[in-house]
């Protein structure tokens, strides 16, 4: 008797863990599940290098709300960096406008940077963080009237750069826009990219540095290419060397259709 409850103690715990592990496993694909085998789900736990991000972007921002001289001494302000305030390149991406410009982003950072981290390691993946963000600094330093002439702040271009990543290796990845509308990593780094580029280019500022989002997409591409950390569809050399095959290939098969139809003999009368 005393066996017999022994094994349906057993076998009810089992059943708990199964159940526990499908309810964990259905709420960490409730967000993005990938669309094909192999795909990673955007939710886990915090990796070394974006728990520390995380962890000093939060008590940067404490020092800002005591100490408000903090960000105008290091924000990104392009004629102080000019006049070799160098420094500023890189403490920008640490500082924040509020409260809920500090959580988009390290709330983004936490949901894409563990899985570059878990496939690149935390060096190597603290690495291209902070480079994005020193690219994304270098746009700022563009002479266009509504961003020259702005102090810039926030981790967005570093962050945009860990988007761009994710989207390039996971390009089948589902993200659930606000939670409601799906749509494949690839296609949101395009869209991303388009709404900066083009934001980039106005003449009027909304208070957001969208030429730092665009220099981070930027800087993000050229070091993975560098790293050789792109893959072959996405290198601009590779797709112009498949589209001019196609081309060509394009180009025999019509010369071979027009000389077909012109030299094609008519059918003959003659019974055989």
């Amino acid at each position: 008797g005393a066996l017999r409850e022994t094994r349906a103690t057993a076998a009810a715990a089992a059943r708990f863990r199964r159940r526990g592990a499908s309810v964990r496993g259905s709420l960490r694909g409730s967000l993005c599940r990938g669309a094909e085998s192999g795909s990673p789900t955007v939710i886990g736990a915090l990796t070394p290098s974006v728990r520390r991000l995380v962890v000093v972007n939060a008590v940067v921002f404490l020092v800002q709300l005591l100490l408000p001289a903090f960000v105008a001494a290091f924000g990104l302000y392009p004629p102080a960096v000019l006049s070799l305030q160098i420094w500023r390149l890189f403490t920008y991406m640490f500082l924040h406008g509020g409260l809920f410009h500090l959580l988009l982003n390290m709330f983004v950072l936490a949901m894409f940077g563990p899985h570059l981290e878990r496939a690149w390691g935390s060096r190597r993946f603290l690495r291209y963080y902070l480079l994005c963000g020193v690219g994304a600094g270098l746009f700022t330093l563009l002479p266009l009237p509504a961003f020259f002439d702005a102090n810039h702040i926030g981790a967005s271009g570093a962050v945009y750069g860990v988007l761009l990543a994710f989207g390039l290796l996971f390009p089948e990845t589902r993200i659930y826009l606000y939670f409601l509308f799906p749509i494949k990593a690839g296609h949101l780094v395009l869209v991303l990219g388009f709404i900066s580029l083009a934001s980039s280019l106005s003449a009027a500022s909304d208070g957001v540095s969208h030429i730092a989002h665009l220099g981070g997409l930027v800087a993000g591409y050229f070091l993975l290419r560098r790293d050789g950390n792109l893959p072959d569809r996405f290198r601009f050399g590779r797709w112009w060397a498949d589209t001019k095959h196609r081309w060509k290939i394009r180009r025999a098969r019509a010369r071979f259709d027009r000389y077909d139809r012109n030299h094609r003999r008519p059918p003959s009368d003659t019974l055989h």
